[in-house]
């Protein structure tokens, strides 16, 4: 409903003094300041200077301003897409590690965004740019479908890994993330080489490489399948 009626669809009456993009703007600001835990129909409220039942003249409830924070997101998002290159892999990963940085650098967008399918205006433009990069590489309608849906994936389940803390010392703020990978690291290759022979000899495979080694790992076996996708050779980028 929320996206609907953003977009100008019919039928939602509109109280005076609050409009959905100030909702919406006022939602991001709750979320910045105080985090996904904070964020409540009472809290946006608060910030925008009005009573929650206001509110819902616009969103039915916290999960329809989840829906419409999450295309907000992909609004301030869009123009900051990567151009075209010409290379459809250039441009997947300038993509991919674009969003990633994007994620980081807006608190708990990852929590808000993780499984939601947003139809507003905001996903329509980052849609139809990978969309029509894909197209042009000569990749049919239904794999382009399945790699946007691949890259997002990917890229939101990679980042909500990144922000849950590793362990109890971590959770705490004792213990920097780093710290803790080696000692678990240092753990796991001190355990009885003969229960354990390949766990052990692993150990630092596992644990050295920093989180940009790995997304750069995961991203790349990601392209790597995707180039062994049949395509239209007329349209091949």
């Amino acid at each position: 409903m929320a996206a609907k009626a953003r977009a100008g669809g019919g039928g939602a009456r509109r109280r005076p003094g609050v409009t959905l993009d100030a909702l919406a703007k006022a939602g991001l600001v709750v979320l910045e300041r105080d985090g996904f835990d904070a964020l409540s129909m009472r809290s946006v409220a608060a910030e925008l200077g009005v009573q929650a039942p206001s509110l819902y003249w616009h969103v039915r409830d916290k999960d329809e301003l989840l829906d419409l924070l999450a295309d907000e997101l992909l609004a301030i998002a869009a123009p900051q897409l990567p151009p075209t290159r010409g290379d459809w892999r250039v441009e997947l990963r300038e993509l991919s590690w674009a969003y990633r940085r994007f994620l980081h650098e807006h608190r708990d967008s990852v929590r808000v965004l993780v499984g939601r399918f947003p139809a507003g205006p905001g996903t329509a433009t980052v849609m139809e740019h990978q969309l029509g990069m894909l197209d042009r590489a000569g990749f049919s309608r239904q794999d382009a479908a399945y790699i946007t849906y691949a890259v997002s994936t990917i890229v939101i389940g990679f980042v909500q890994s990144e922000q849950l803390p590793i362990s109890a010392a971590v959770a705490t703020g004792g213990v920097p993330t780093r710290e803790a990978v080696d000692a678990i690291g240092s753990a796991l290759a001190a355990l009885p080489a003969g229960t354990y022979p390949h766990l052990v000899a692993s150990a630092r495979a596992l644990t050295a490489p920093d989180i940009d080694e790995r997304f750069d790992f995961v991203l790349e076996r990601l392209l790597d399948g995707l180039a062994a996708l049949p395509r239209n050779p007329d349209r091949v980028a």
